[in-house]
């Protein structure tokens, strides 16, 4: 039946694996129509550099494409290893030249990552996702081939049901279209059970910041946090649903939820995914009281019901009476003593994590800021941006890492003992900014912080820095980076 082979689809996913010089990829297995070895090619005049030129393949003309030149790497001499992937390309096939076929696999759409997102160059974005396998030794970078050998642009963007349900991104983009007979959703887990909220009402997913705990409030609200200067009220789900606590962990995630009426923040155990399902196999569900049938949207019943998901419904969580006290949390009213100190505590200091670049210190706000790494092994990312320096894989998470002396255009150095690379979040995207070293963390008050200067004397260009704090009277002066504009590469 369709709804087999749909439920199949969001499970895992067939590729061909192939090499480019020493880093490994990967093609939808539905893209490559064969794979056969290097023929005789003719070259093409007057074609662009990355054209190998056209062979002849069962009495029909195929243009190849050197992938190596393709992705920017060096060219070199086809041996006995060489392969041809023809890749179907709306009708019409098209080879593409790579250094070893390597396998045909499956692999489990969990252990996909959406591409970093720094690494979509708008003129070659060509990476579909990452495979991490053997707890991420092994990284195999996804290409969506069409795409990049498209290279008259005679294909419109295909949609791809593979790259649909394997998207693992954290960043929920509220402008994706649903169509009427499917439900787009994110999934999450609580206490071992699967829930889903749909992908409409979820503003964006980010890990757990320091919460400030409000006195006289419901047991189930967490507390607040401060997000781009606005309180967000925290819903531990946990405790809402009558369940045992458990520590916050690296798994740990807060979905930013439009509620209805007002935003809170609802702390679950772990992400899944977002996926799409049909909305054929959504059921409604018995009220088991008055309120439970209002609260759950329905279940999804996948893999023939093997996999159960509690479709939740976020405007009807929380009960009229009890929204008042959440709305005036997250509205900020100041009449209260004990919640207008919280607010003090929240907006009127800045914390931030300082470091070093060329003998200038930077800063970026703490809050942004997961964790801080001595460097990682770098694995290069074919036609990135300059300023990208590759992917690194940090406990079992691929995650960009930007050079940020190539972004300011400051001269190169050595990796050290010192350098370091901190593992900064906006809008739930992790990325890695590589510095020369790290100095501390600071605690100081707002009103130390000027505007930047129009020029800077670092040379850097001044639209990065947000502004720059005044310690020790002056003789100390720390740039603190607008992280939205250092990381707004798409």
């Amino acid at each position: 039946m369709d709804t087999d082979i749909n439920n199949t689809s969001v499970i895992e996913r067939q590729i061909v694996t192939f090499l480019l010089g020493e880093d490994e990829f990967g093609a939808d297995i539905m893209d490559v129509k064969e794979i056969i070895r290097v023929p005789s090619i003719t070259k093409v005049p007057n074609a662009p550099g990355y054209i190998e030129g056209a062979c002849n393949l069962r009495g029909n003309i195929l243009p190849v494409i050197d992938g190596r030149t393709r992705f920017n790497m060096e060219r070199r001499i086809k041996d006995e290893n060489s392969r041809v992937l023809v890749i179907d390309i709306g009708g019409m096939a098209t080879g593409v030249v790579v250094d070893k076929v390597s396998e045909v696999m499956r692999v489990a759409i969990s252990d996909i990552e959406e591409p970093p997102h720094i690494v979509k160059n708008p003129d070659s974005d060509y990476l579909s996702g990452v495979v991490k396998l053997d707890n991420g030794n092994r990284l195999i970078m996804l290409l969506d081939v069409v795409r990049a050998l498209n290279v008259n642009n005679a294909v419109k963007d295909r949609i791809n049901v593979h790259n649909e349900s394997s998207q693992n991104s954290i960043l929920v983009n509220n402008t994706s279209t649903e169509s009427v007979d499917e439900e787009q959703l994110v999934s999450f887990i609580l206490d071992q059970e699967e829930y889903a909220i749909g992908i409409m009402e979820v503003k964006e997913i980010i890990r757990v910041p320091q919460i400030v705990k409000v006195p006289n409030c419901e047991d189930y609200i967490e507390g607040v946090v401060s997000i781009r200067n606005n309180l967000l009220p925290i819903i531990n789900l946990r405790t809402y649903f009558g369940m045992d606590l458990i520590d916050i962990d690296d798994h740990t995630r807060i979905l930013v939820v439009d509620m209805g009426s007002f935003t809170a923040g609802i702390m679950v155990d772990k992400i899944s995914e977002v996926l799409r399902v049909p909305t054929s196999i959504i059921q409604p569900i018995p009220k088991f009281s008055s309120q439970s049938g209002d609260q759950l949207k329905g279940v999804a019943k996948l893999n023939n019901g093997k996999r159960m998901i509690l479709i939740l419904e976020p405007s009807k969580l929380i009960l009229g009476d009890e929204i008042s006290v959440i709305t005036k949390i997250s509205g900020v009213h100041e009449q209260d003593a004990d919640e207008g100190s919280i607010t003090r505590q929240l907006l009127d200091e800045e914390q931030l994590v300082t470091f070093k670049i060329d003998q200038e210190e930077y800063g970026v706000k703490i809050a942004n800021v997961q964790e801080i790494n001595r460097m990682a092994e770098v694995t290069k990312i074919p036609r990135a941006p300059y300023y990208l320096e590759g992917i690194v894989n940090l406990k079992g998470n691929v995650i960009p890492a930007l050079d940020l002396r190539r972004l300011f255009k400051l001269s190169e150095k050595q990796v050290t003992d010192a350098t370091r690379i901190i593992i900064v979040e906006f809008h739930g995207i992790r990325t890695g900014i590589v510095v020369d070293s790290v100095s501390e963390v600071l605690r100081f008050d707002k009103t130390l912080i000027e505007a930047p200067p129009d020029i800077l004397s670092s040379g850097i260009d001044s639209e990065y820095v947000e502004g720059v704090g005044k310690l020790d009277g002056g003789k100390r002066m720390i740039l603190i980076l607008d992280i939205s504009k250092v990381l707004s590469f798409s």
